[in-house]
């Protein structure tokens, strides 16, 4: 039997939980949009004199820990160390790294042979140049050090 003159309801409860689940997606994206609307980064990287200074300790003490710097050093093999720079340095950071016999001071191992990423005029013209000394004891248990100088110029 039907009963007349009562009235029916219908089931809401699952259609206020979508219109919940939507305001609630709009306030996450409005929150979102003005953080990214006041939020301040950075329009290029930049590198201080001190993060040269580190980035340019890091890989050479981490090619020295896997011996390929004193395999490049001492055998001279001065196009490999410049690749190896390259790659491992950032595409806007060049390099001019100068080979000093530690017992002979003054004098430049890599004389004629620069290890170099950008042209000389790049480190005169530049005001913050980052320089890494970086010293090497010797090859195959022979004592003969190395003082290489690196130098680091964002372009």
């Amino acid at each position: 039997m039907e009963r007349i003159g009562m009235r029916t309801t219908r089931n809401t409860k699952g259609q206020m939980r979508v219109i919940e689940t939507i305001l609630a997606s709009f306030i996450i994206l409005a929150a979102l949009t003005f953080v990214n609307t006041f939020a301040v980064l950075p329009s290029s990287p930049k590198y201080e004199t001190s993060d040269l200074e580190k980035m340019g300790h890091n890989i050479l003490h981490d090619l020295d820990e896997q011996g390929l710097l004193s395999r490049f050093v001492y055998d001279k093999e001065w196009g490999e160390l410049t690749l190896v720079l390259t790659i491992f340095l950032p595409p806007d950071v060049y390099f001019d790294l100068t080979i000093y016999d530690a017992h002979a001071q003054n004098i430049v191992i890599n004389n004629g042979f620069p290890i170099r990423y950008g042209s000389q005029e790049v480190f005169t013209a530049s005001n913050p140049t980052a320089s890494v000394s970086y010293v090497m004891p010797g090859h195959h248990a022979e004592y003969d050090p190395r003082i290489l100088v690196l130098q680091l110029v964002r372009g």
